[in-house]
């Protein structure tokens, strides 16, 4: 029977007056790869930053190869052989991939600690060869891909000597060769007894890579399972406390023939080539591709982030400019971003000043006679539609989950009442239950009469989600189909670049 290398008892954490952590308890044995589920809010991250010393428990014992411990800040993690990839890389661009690898505890040569290249760059290349990467150790990591920098994000920790490893969606922004260059080296890891935790929302992939899954819901472990003791409803169902059975809502209302926005010929200084399309009142439109097809960069223009440097653009049956940010939501156009930590939200302000920004001005100029009492009624309004938890104004968003936080950028927006939202990877890292409320928000909008342009690289998502769909390839349309007559194939086929 393998060895435990870590196990939790009890584990309690608590914000304020919300509970995330009820009183986690958790078996890692050596060697596994053991998945982690919840839906957003279960406590995975609360969990995970305790594991990492990033927080510290409230109770509980933390058990690590048979001892109690305490894990008092990062570094002391680190020191126990416990170490985390996150979303968030930390590595830096300005470095090269040796000099990241080692940063901290950099091979010297003499007294005065003058760095050792030579051994830096031999010693890379051992780590790296030993694990099949071919990456160049003096490749400056603002050169590499996604995929690419979490990889050496892992190589990183393990020069390290780390035991037990803490991925983090480690497959956010990869391309397939990408993840499937990651899933041979966890293979590798997993015959060295490495021991990994893996926490992603992609079912297929926890299916494909781990051993057992542990799911989290309302800050407890509700259940562990072997993985080929168990299907994916069962786990959805565990996640959920209930059974998904659309996960897709059926769409009540349908687009209308009135045309209120058309692209001709448009191109933005970051688009590859000129699109055209058009958008009915109404619509979901679903534009989809592979990463890099040019999504991002088209909703980036169209909401006046990026200069356009050709083509028309009709609004109303009328020709305009998108000028700038400010001028496209003036217009009635918003886009709700993919990095909603970056470029969507203000993690250290509250709940309420995160929706209100940007509006409290317009709301007290005399065009808009609207008190602030008024707007944050309306925003609360908002957000018990959205059903965010926990609903508390005052919080501090970086203490919400990422699905509650999307909620929040979402609410945002709808508090200006926009015609047309550009909403790019809006459910990305978002558990399954919290998609499909989203789904059900993104169906009540359209049949309200709001036209939604989807940017999603889930196309299963496009497919069941959208009234029309779009497809890329290195910024060209490839195809466009009704959602009724879309394949998954076909929409790869097309993604691909194939005729």
């Amino acid at each position: 029977m393998a060895q435990n290398i870590l196990e939790l008892k009890n584990i309690k954490k608590s914000f304020g007056g919300v509970k995330a952590l009820k009183g986690v308890n958790l078996t890692i044995q050596e060697g596994e790869v053991h998945a982690l589920l919840g839906e957003n809010g279960a406590g995975k991250s609360t969990l995970i930053k305790i594991l990492t010393g990033v927080l510290q428990r409230d109770e509980g014992d933390i058990i690590l190869l048979d001892k109690k411990t305490e894990i008092n800040s990062p570094i002391h993690a680190r020191t126990k052989g416990i170490a985390a990839i996150y979303q968030e890389l930390s590595l830096v661009d300005s470095l090269s991939v040796a000099e990241n690898i080692f940063l901290g505890h950099e091979p010297t040569i003499n007294f005065f600690g003058w760095n050792d290249k030579k051994t830096l760059l031999k010693e890379t290349t051992a780590y790296l060869e030993s694990f099949n990467i071919n990456i160049d150790p003096k490749t400056k990591v603002k050169d590499l891909g996604m995929g690419q920098k979490r990889i050496i994000e892992i190589v990183k920790a393990l020069c390290i000597d780390a035991k037990l490893l803490l991925l983090d969606e480690p497959t956010t922004g990869m391309t397939r060769i990408e993840i499937e260059t990651l899933f041979k080296i966890m293979e590798d890891m997993k015959k060295r007894k490495i021991t990994m935790i893996y926490i992603s929302h992609i079912m297929e992939e926890i299916e494909r890579v781990c051993d057992r899954v542990s799911v989290l819901r309302d800050g407890i472990n509700a259940a562990t399972y072997k993985m080929g003791e168990v299907d994916m409803n069962t786990l959805v169902k565990t996640m959920i406390g209930r059974e998904v059975k659309d996960e897709f809502p059926l769409r009540i209302g349908s687009a209308k023939d009135k045309v209120v926005l058309e692209v001709k010929d448009f191109m933005s200084e970051r688009m590859n080539k000129p699109i055209s399309f058009k958008l009915k009142k109404g619509e979901i439109l679903g534009i989809t591709g592979i990463i890099g097809a040019g999504k991002s960069e088209l909703g980036h223009a169209l909401f006046g982030a990026d200069k356009c440097i050709s083509g028309n653009i009709e609004l109303q049956g009328k020709v305009t400019t998108l000028k700038s940010p400010k001028d496209v939501k003036d217009k009635g156009i918003v886009l709700i971003p993919e990095d909603r930590k970056t470029q969507g939200l203000f993690l250290e302000h509250s709940v309420l000043n995160n929706a209100i920004v940007g509006y409290v001005e317009k709301m007290n100029s005399n065009k808009f006679l609207l008190s602030n009492k008024k707007l944050r009624k309306r925003a609360v309004n908002i957000f018990k539609k959205m059903d965010v938890k926990p609903l508390k104004l005052k919080l501090r968003i970086k203490n919400l989950s990422g699905g509650n936080q999307q909620k929040v950028v979402i609410s945002k927006w709808l508090l200006g009442n926009p015609e047309i939202i550009i909403m790019d990877e809006p459910t990305r890292g978002i558990d399954i239950g919290t998609k499909v409320e989203i789904y059900k928000l993104i169906h009540q909008l359209a049949d309200d009469g709001m036209s939604i342009i989807l940017l999603s690289s889930e196309f299963n998502e496009i497919r069941g989600l959208c009234d029309r769909v779009l497809v890329l390839h290195d910024g060209e349309i490839m195809d466009e189909m009704l959602a009724k007559e879309a394949t998954i194939e076909r929409i790869l086929m097309k993604a691909l670049g194939g005729n």
